[in-house]
This record gives C-alpha cells, structure tokens and sequence, in this order.
C-alpha cells in the first residue's frame, strides 16, 4: 500500500502531484496544502493539522465533500507534517511519499527530510518529491532509474559511512568510507538508465536531481 502526504511547502508542478496522486492508495491532507488538492479537484481520505493555514474557502470545499478534519491544538510537540507521517505510519504502508515537504522554510524542509530517518526505522521507504527532486534516506542499498545525465547525490548523516558502492553512474565508488561533512558524493550521474547505492555501515541521504 502506497500513502502520499500533501504537505503546505512549494508545490509548483501540480500536473506532477496530480500524477502522484493518482498511483496512491490513501492521500492524507497536512492542513494549508488542502489548496493544492482544490486546485485539482482531489479529494483526500483524511485533513489533519491545527489548521492555522488553511484558509476559509479551502476548509468549506473539504468539508462540503465529507472530509471531517482531524484537528490538533496549536501549541502542541510534533509539525502537522510529522502529525501526518504517524498517522500514515499507522495504515501500515510499504511506501508514504510527501509531496510539498520542502520550501522556503529551511527548518519545517530540513525537519521533513529527517522525517525520512523514522520512516526508515520502521521498515517503510519514505521519500520527499517535488519538481526537481526525489530524495530519501538509507541504510543499505537502493535501486534507482532515471534518464541518462540525471544527477544522483549521496550525503552522509551519521558521523560515518562504510562500504559505499555505486553501479552505474559516472563516477563508481567501490568499498568506499565516507565521513559526515564530505562532499565526495556531490553531483554524480546516471550513464544509463538504472543505478544502485549499496553501504554496509551508516545511513546516507539520497538525493536524485534533474537540472531546471
């Protein structure tokens, strides 16, 4: 089962959401972002947040199509993101895609890309997706397709990375030791269409890019 979280960050692309949505088994809405889903006429299974940002017009249009908003206190310990994340953990998915979890705020982006991280603590492929980028965290290997000059970039986030391999891309890394503040995985590429990430210690950020 698939879940995809629509959170209030940038959403320029809504053909791409549109497309994502349309491959999910359950679409959960992180409070603002119910514009995003007004603008193309999708309904969610569920609303949720303290529902500070969404605006008027966007709350009538959930409620006049049945969705009963799952509302959270203001002051409270967790972002209406990670509020969705657990919610979405709950159902029990193989995969949850948040759409709009990065923006102009670095720290709700960079909070949300960590969010990965628990996904991943509980066996669930988590991955943050907008126009230009897919990115996740892992801790042993991962396959990957894209076009041919893609950019594919791995970043260390524990203080060290051990037996990092890269297969087809244009720079290989064999039984390679990475610490946490390099850039030696910044920028590599697709030289085909599939690739794989393999480490055997650590946890790595990965990040596939297309240029605008």
């Amino acid at each position: 089962m698939k879940a995809v979280i629509v959170t209030n960050g940038d959403i320029k692309n809504l053909l791409q959401l549109k497309h994502i949505l349309t491959a999910a088994d359950w679409i959960i809405c992180a409070d603002g972002a119910a514009k995003y889903l007004m603008a193309i006429d999708i309904v969610p299974h569920i609303l949720l947040g303290d529902l500070d940002s969404i605006d008027g017009e966007a709350l009538n249009w959930m409620t006049d199509r049945g969705v009963e908003p799952v509302r959270f206190p203001a002051r409270k310990d967790a972002t209406d993101t990670e509020l969705a994340v657990d919610y979405a953990m709950a159902l029990s998915p193989e995969e949850i895609t948040i759409v709009g979890g990065v923006g102009s705020r670095w720290d709700h982006s960079l909070s949300n890309i960590l969010l990965l991280k628990k996904l991943l603590n509980h066996g669930i492929s988590g991955w943050i997706v907008n126009e230009n980028n897919e990115i996740t965290i892992i801790d042993s290997s991962l396959e990957l397709e894209g076009k041919k000059g893609d950019i594919v970039s791995i970043i260390p986030i524990s203080a060290i990375v051990k037996g990092v391999n890269l297969y087809g891309l244009e720079y290989p890394l064999v039984d390679r030791t990475i610490p946490m503040g390099s850039s030696l995985g910044i920028s590599n590429c697709f030289k085909d269409t599939k690739a794989k990430i393999s480490l055997t210690e650590g946890i790595l950020l990965v990040i596939k890019s297309k240029e605008e």
